[in-house]
């Protein structure tokens, strides 16, 4: 039976059993024991009702009170929009007092799943870096063109594929199951990366990449994982993976930097083996104003490499997220990341500037060490949060919730990275306190797409203004 049939359906039966239906925002308190009769599932013309359930507390024949029920309703909204396959989820219930018992419905608006996107981005770490250490050079730019399908099969699957070809060329394609079995705990996912290019960085000096350009290549890797993930209840995350790396670099990058690769080798191939584990209990994954999120990883890359080339690296990170009166929102977050042993080749550098971990201020610079740790402060006041309905002049009624949220925030970010062995071309910043604090505007649209406008100075007397895409913490 077609879902939107259920409601008028259901108000039929409420007329001739003179059953008494509110929102569970305005049902009274009562200790008594209610039996969740049905749960039924509106709106989802796409996705399976099983996906949602999979979400939910609240389970067919359970019996709670009242009060538990409403605070279990909270909780599985929060859990059902954390998928990112819906605009909007409300639980709604229909009490029988006569049989103890009630049922549930669940409506929601889901989103466009399919997304053909033009690309066209930059090859640098971030529009700063781009701008003001690339002094905004044109030929550095990327073209090609994104392929996203969501919720491929109603099964909340992702492929995705990205073409790009113009400073550099990529190819990446992503397959991601979430779920393989009939208790939807078991996952897997799939990753295919190839990347070209002239042009090459093949060392830092003060902490800015220096790029070396000719006529032919001068690098190119290949990249491909399997990961198992296992997500055993709604908040806890498990997956391991294992990926195999091919590099090679050009004659020309090997004589500028023998220490690119291990053991100034001109191809470097070798496979890895990561764990990685998240605890996350936020109210919203994409911007997040209340509650906590934790990660730790373990990755060891190396294997089967012929001259016994190993690193190992930890990572931990912790944000909590903490509602203020008046519309002030507090987030706090640390970091911290140890590789091992400390010398390592080039390529296998790490620090803060790379994979968007950085701490604000310093989006220049690309700061390299075996080991560092950021703690990051921001302190957000909600200015306005406005949304209206469009569906008048939006004819797709997946885009006909437009919102728009203004925040305005303070921050403070403490940061420190020890530098690697002998690497004395970059260590400006190492092995020292860096901090940085400054005012922003986070701008948050529809689909939680964030804005974020950043003026700060840091502990080196700069002062910059960052322009950037998605949360910062």
């Amino acid at each position: 039976m077609n879902n939107n049939l259920y409601l008028p359906i259901f108000i039929f039966i409420l007329s001739i059993l003179n059953l008494k239906a509110q929102n569970a925002s305005d049902l009274s308190m009562d200790d008594s024991l209610l039996r969740v009769d049905e749960i039924f599932i509106l709106g989802n013309k796409k996705t399976k009702e099983q996906i949602i359930l999979r979400e939910m507390s609240l389970k067919k024949g359970i019996f709670s009170t009242l009060d538990n029920i409403k605070k279990s309703i909270e909780l599985d909204k929060i859990n059902i929009i954390n998928t990112n396959l819906f605009n909007t989820v409300s639980i709604d219930i229909l009490e029988d007092s006569e049989k103890a018992s009630i049922n549930i419905f669940v409506q929601v608006d889901e989103r466009w799943y399919f997304f053909p996107t033009p690309l066209l981005d930059i090859a640098d770490r971030n529009l700063m870096d781009w701008l003001i250490n690339r002094e905004g050079d044109v030929n550095r730019f990327n073209y090609g063109l994104r392929l996203t399908q969501y919720n491929l099969g109603g099964q909340n699957q992702t492929l995705k594929f990205i073409g790009k070809v113009g400073f550099e060329r990529n190819l990446l394609i992503d397959y991601m199951i979430p779920f393989i079995d009939k208790d939807q705990k078991h996952g897997l996912r799939f990753t295919y990366s190839y990347n070209e290019s002239e042009n090459a960085s093949f060392i830092t000096k003060d902490h800015v990449p220096d790029f070396f350009d000719s006529d032919i290549i001068n690098k190119n890797q290949y990249f491909a994982s399997t990961s198992y993930t296992y997500r055993p209840s709604f908040y806890n995350f498990h997956q391991i993976s294992l990926s195999y790396l091919y590099s090679e670099i050009s004659d020309t990058v090997l004589r500028l930097n023998p220490n690119y690769h291990f053991n100034q080798e001109k191809k470097q191939s070798y496979f890895g083996l990561s764990y990685n584990f998240i605890s996350d209990h936020r109210n919203n994954k994409r911007f997040a104003t209340s509650g906590t999120f934790l990660q730790a990883s373990l990755e060891t890359i190396g294997l089967g490499h012929r001259d016994q080339f190993n690193i190992s690296t930890i990572s931990l990170k912790f944000n909590k997220y903490t509602p203020l009166s008046d519309d002030f929102f507090l987030a706090n977050g640390i970091i911290g990341l140890q590789t091992f042993p400390e010398e390592q080749p080039y390529f296998n550098y790490q620090g803060l500037g790379y994979n968007q971990v950085l701490a604000r201020g310093f989006e220049l610079d690309l700061i390299e060490g075996s080991s560092f740790l950021l703690q990051k402060n921001t302190l957000r006041k909600k200015i306005f949060d406005w949304s209206k309905d469009i569906r008048k002049v939006m004819p797709i009624s997946q885009f006909a919730q437009f919102r728009m949220a203004t925040y305005f925030k303070f921050f403070a970010d403490f940061a420190w990275v020890d530098n690697y062995p002998n690497y004395e071309i970059s260590n400006r910043l190492t092995n020292q306190l860096l901090y940085s604090f400054g005012v922003g505007l986070d701008l948050v649209a529809m689909y939680d797409l964030v804005l974020r406008l950043e003026y700060s100075y840091n502990s080196e007397n700069e002062r910059n203004f960052a322009l950037n895409i998605k949360a910062d913490l």
